[in-house]
């Protein structure tokens, strides 16, 4: 068994930039991209724990959830749902993921959400979730963002996105007799049961 040993592959008829490099680290970087279409650039989900994540723009760190999150009739940020991204060069859409449990304090319990692009809502994102008789369910938040083109502010499209833009969720009670909780259960094991439920986050770019 052979093995060849180079750092840049190039065409005959290219007398300028190497078709393709092969980094120390196994990396491959193409002059071109090759024509398959859309492409997954870069992809990560992950609890809500405090971890650190590498991507092509530096090290992204996650919120640490490690309790429920107790809500009022005002708009606060969604605990977990905070999160600081760019995206890598190329990318065409950016693709938000966001799995909480909501569950109940009140009999009937109703909660509201918005959705953020740094300080400008995105105002086509807005939801309600309403749980009669004491139930409780996995909400998966997923919101896709355009790049290029006109920004939207309503959608979230934007006209380009080099830079780190924080994405998160806010959210409030309907009223004080409709009051929900977040990331812990009501019941468990055939009975009542307050367990902790963590959050996950995630984001796809795709170009």
């Amino acid at each position: 068994m052979s093995t060849i040993k180079t750092t840049n592959i190039t065409h005959g008829s290219n007398s300028g930039t190497a078709n393709m490099v092969l980094a120390s680290d196994g990396g491959i970087t193409f002059a071109k991209k090759p024509a398959l279409g859309r492409q997954v650039l870069e992809q990560f989900y992950t609890p809500c724990d405090g971890s650190t994540i590498a991507t092509s723009a530096g090290d992204v760190t996650v919120q640490n959830v490690t309790g429920v999150m107790t809500n009022t009739a005002s708009y606060a940020d969604t605990t977990g749902s905070t999160i600081t991204y760019t995206p890598p060069t190329g990318a065409t859409q950016v693709i938000y993921e966001f799995q909480f449990l909501f569950s109940v304090v009140d009999l009937h319990n109703i909660g509201h959400w918005k959705f953020y692009v740094d300080s400008d809502e995105v105002t086509n994102a807005r939801f309600t979730v309403e749980a009669d008789n004491r139930l409780e369910t996995l909400v998966n938040f997923k919101w896709g963002f355009n790049i290029g083109g006109s920004a939207v502010t309503a959608t979230g499209r934007q006209a380009s996105w080099s830079s780190g833009k924080v994405l998160k969720l806010q959210c409030r009670d309907y009223g004080t007799g409709d009051e929900m909780k977040l990331h812990q259960t009501y019941y468990w094991d055939g009975g009542f049961g307050n367990q902790f439920s963590q959050p996950s986050i995630g984001i796809t770019a795709i170009g």
